[in-house]
């Protein structure tokens, strides 16, 4: 196996834990103080649910990046998901996957695409993730009127 088929199912395994909300096991593959950095236009809604971990996290270890991952599942939960491709090249690869969620307060539907970006250390391991998160449509549920 080369190290971009390597790098690869990696990253495919990360893209399938954080959209599925199954963590499993993949915190070993960050090395120790990996940073994990995420955005999104989310500030375009005015709903809670839309206050997502956004920032920049230094993961020191297995552990705290496992803990980091269980909460960021929490606050995540997709309908569905597909991703769009994986690109890796060196050091680095990149993800896209395009999704849906369900506000479980509201009903609300959000559409969007996340952009997924990896970096490797030397012997395979993450060094960092950023991604981006874009919200392309959001539909609120629609309540029969009472008469």
């Amino acid at each position: 196996m080369t190290d971009n088929d390597a790098r690869r199912q990696v990253v495919e395994a990360v893209m399938d834990a954080v959209m599925s909300g199954t963590p499993g096991n993949i915190a070993r593959h960050f090395a120790p103080g990996a940073v994990f950095s995420q955005r999104s236009n989310d500030a375009m809604a005015d709903a809670p649910w839309f206050g997502r971990m956004e920032g920049e996290f230094r993961l020191q270890g297995e552990e705290e990046a496992t803990a980091f991952l269980q909460e960021l599942m929490k606050r995540t939960n997709y309908i569905s998901y597909e991703p769009r491709g994986i690109v890796c090249e060196l050091d680095e690869a990149a993800s896209r996957c395009d999704w849906t969620r369900r506000d479980e307060q509201t009903g609300t539907l959000i559409t969007g695409t996340t952009m997924y970006w990896f970096a490797f250390t030397t012997d395979g391991r993450i060094r960092s993730i950023e991604t981006i998160g874009s919200i392309h449509s959001v539909l609120a549920l629609r309540r029969p009127e009472t008469v």
